[in-house]
């Protein structure tokens, strides 16, 4: 499942790990099962995707669509100076997180994916 506020709830999370995509095909690459997941969300294949004259979503959106289908872990998808990239900045910068890369230095044309569990320490969820 995507998230989207992660900058007020970061500390719901753990077991993070940050994965770049150059291009879409890397996603279909590492994971056999998005190429089922995209037919059922797109209703065409994804070797199809050029053929698409009519295909607005940009390579963030598919992305996101993807990884919501993945209930048992989190994600957050950020892409060059989005606000998502931002907040990420912001708590890198505060020493509130240790991402294990700097976030200021990315790619601008690849699509990032923030990867975690949600914590099972239920104190968290009070804050």
């Amino acid at each position: 499942m995507t998230i989207t506020d992660f900058r007020d709830n970061h500390l719901m999370y753990d077991n993070m790990s940050i994965w770049e995509l150059k291009s879409l095909d890397e996603i279909f690459k590492a994971h056999e099962s998005m190429t089922e997941i995209f037919e059922k969300e797109y209703g065409f294949p994804f070797d199809k995707l050029n053929e698409q004259e009519n295909f607005k979503d940009s390579n963030i959106v598919v992305v996101s669509k993807l990884l919501d289908h993945f209930g048992d872990k989190q994600f957050f998808v950020f892409s060059y100076n989005d606000k998502h990239h931002n907040d990420l900045k912001v708590l890198q910068d505060e020493k509130v997180i240790n991402f294990g890369l700097d976030v200021h230095v990315i790619h601008p044309k690849s699509v990032y994916v923030l990867e975690m569990d949600r914590t099972k320490d239920l104190k968290m969820y009070d804050r």
